[in-house]
């Protein structure tokens, strides 16, 4: 059997992706161009562009005028997501991996204390992307009936509302989420690789199905820097007879 390789073309983005992150490459140096690329590893201008490709979508690069392609400012957020749709937030769910810590059954004062009722199994983990540093610490209560077996969660390249969709058909009618500004605790700096009192935004999402029954509850902590919302407002004009 021969062993799995990754494609020239992420092997080079991994290469660039690690002088990126190590501080070898600095927000605004420049990289070398596609014809450059070419010529330095012995590759193919298609295998050079799906590189660049990759370290674009991933925030690491960015196209400048006059400056051409240049390391982006990591200051800025790891991940950016619109609100105000539910299809956004399965996207994170999809493109942000839940990396499982520990799942045991909820005790009774956690699922009085999160206003919940009934059985529940707790969740506890990481989200990330890639080799990045954890976009959050995440914790989930799914109803117990309706909750994946450890094995299938760490499985999972989807949401966990999607799969309980799925297997059991009982479809999300609503969600509601909040947002709060609060400052890290020892434990949670620690896992997410900050500062003890550090600023996060915590956000809390219900999933409620058709009979109003909360069937999933997950409450995250990001780090300042790794993660932002985004918000279109249009403004409605009014015109006068």
């Amino acid at each position: 059997m021969t062993s799995k390789t990754l494609p020239r073309y992420r092997e080079l983005a991994n290469q660039l992706k690690q002088d990126i992150l190590s501080g070898k490459m600095k927000p605004g140096d420049q990289l070398k161009t596609e014809l450059e690329l070419c010529e330095i590893h012995d590759i193919s201008r298609h295998t050079a562009r799906e590189a660049l490709r990759i370290l674009s979508e991933e925030g690491l690069i960015a196209r400048r005028r006059g400056a051409g392609t240049v390391v982006a400012d990591l200051a800025a957020p790891a991940f950016a997501q619109p609100i105000g749709d539910f299809d956004s937030i399965l996207k994170y769910a999809r493109d942000a991996h839940f990396e499982l810590g520990s799942e045991r059954p909820a005790t009774p004062d956690e699922v009085s204390k999160n206003g919940l009722n009934g059985n529940y199994h707790v969740y506890t983990g990481l989200r990330r992307q890639d080799d990045a540093p954890p976009l959050a610490l995440t914790t989930i209560y799914a109803l117990s009936e309706l909750a994946p077996d450890q094995e299938t969660l760490e499985q999972l390249d989807t949401s966990i509302s999607e799969w309980i969709e799925t297997t059991h058909a009982v479809p999300v009618n609503r969600v509601t989420q909040r947002m709060e500004a609060v400052a890290l605790n020892r434990t949670e700096a620690k896992a997410l690789k900050v500062d003890a009192g550090s600023p996060a935004l915590m956000t809390i999402r219900t999933y409620y199905d058709s009979t109003d029954r909360i069937i999933l509850y997950s409450k995250s902590l990001h780090p300042a820097g790794r993660f932002a919302y985004e918000m279109q407002l249009d403004r409605t004009r009014t015109t006068g007879s």
